[in-house]
């Protein structure tokens, strides 16, 4: 089952598959472009500030900035970030209906299969070699969006790291998320043999996961409290706040007083006596702990799935 593909499996593979290698080579180098002329503008502008830096850092507060109306460093960098998140999704749609699911339908797979290879060695290849070509250009994308993002003044770096987009684009995840697209795909396309079912149905899967994720990241590590005496303090920009509210005499924490105050619980209303804040939050350094559990995560995802494809293989083909 686990059989390395021979070299002449892989370079088949390339050749059946040079023009959506040809796209996606293209898509990298568009891209890479894209952000290192990112670089050397957001270089520019962060010269033209001088020093200065985005609330919380010490720093005087960059003055706005104006940059040519036909180059928005900020919506920009925006979506590259967002390119660079979402590409698993258009993975896993073209190895469900492309990749896997063509050959199937068709019945190429199984002529290759009475031929010189077998049924292990083809899923083998199918998985091998774009998997590496994908984390390949994930991981270069994801490399240069860092050095982009470290080049421009705060002002004008719209996504803070916990952003969705941002986040994924940043760090590790998003070659995870190349990989269980990629082994969805094969999945779903042994599942049903059907090329566009089983493009939309590994799109389905690998978006519900990555929907998922987006909404339980901020729980995949421990968050961080802090109390203000006397005023309500600031966390920064930075600071991926989930919660903020009072300490009341009583010691009972509040999550926040509204409008007006009638409505508000009675510890918040004036003459109360509320001599402290808090607030719960991830800091910046908390981002390679989230990154390194949601990564690992999806990985091991992505392993039961390459697993399943190949016990639906064996089943179906011995």
């Amino acid at each position: 089952m686990s059989t390395p593909a021979l070299p002449g499996t892989a370079r088949a593979v390339l050749l059946l598959h040079r023009r959506s290698l040809l796209l996606f080579g293209a898509f990298v180098v568009a891209t890479a472009a894209g952000l290192v002329a990112l670089r050397f503008a957001g270089a520019a502008a962060a010269r033209t500030a001088g020093p200065c830096g985005s609330l919380g850092t010490g720093l005087p507060p960059c003055p706005p900035l104006q940059l040519p109306s036909y180059f928005d460093y900020s919506a920009n960098l925006g979506s590259a970030a967002s390119a660079i998140a979402w590409l698993p999704l258009v993975v896993a749609f073209h190895a469900g209906a492309v990749l896997f699911g063509s050959e199937l339908e068709r019945g190429t797979a199984g002529l290759s299969w009475t031929q010189s290879v077998t049924p292990a060695r083809w899923l083998a290849a199918k998985l091998a070699v774009p998997a590496a070509l994908l984390t390949a250009g994930l991981a270069v994308l994801s490399l240069l969006y860092r050095w982009v993002r470290g080049a421009g003044p705060g002002n004008l770096i719209g996504d803070e790291w916990y952003s969705t987009d941002a986040f994924l684009a940043l760090g590790p995840s998003v070659l995870a998320y190349g990989l269980l697209a990629l082994a969805s795909g094969a999945l779903t396309a042994l599942l049903l043999r059907s090329a566009l079912p089983a493009g939309t149905l590994a799109l389905g899967a690998t978006a519900l996961v990555w929907l998922l994720f987006d909404g339980l990241r901020d729980r995949l590590w421990p968050t961080a409290t802090v109390v203000w005496r006397e005023s309500r303090g600031e966390l920064g920009n930075s600071a991926w706040e989930m919660e903020h509210g009072l300490v009341l005499p009583s010691g009972e924490w509040v999550r926040q007083c509204v409008t007006p105050q009638s409505a508000s619980p009675p510890g918040c209303r004036p003459g109360t006596g509320i001599r402290e804040w808090y607030a719960v939050y991830h800091p910046p350094s908390h981002f390679w702990p989230i990154q390194l559990v949601e990564t690992g995560i999806v990985l091991a995802l992505a392993a039961v799935a390459t697993y399943a494809a190949f016990r639906v293989l064996r089943r179906r083909h011995g």
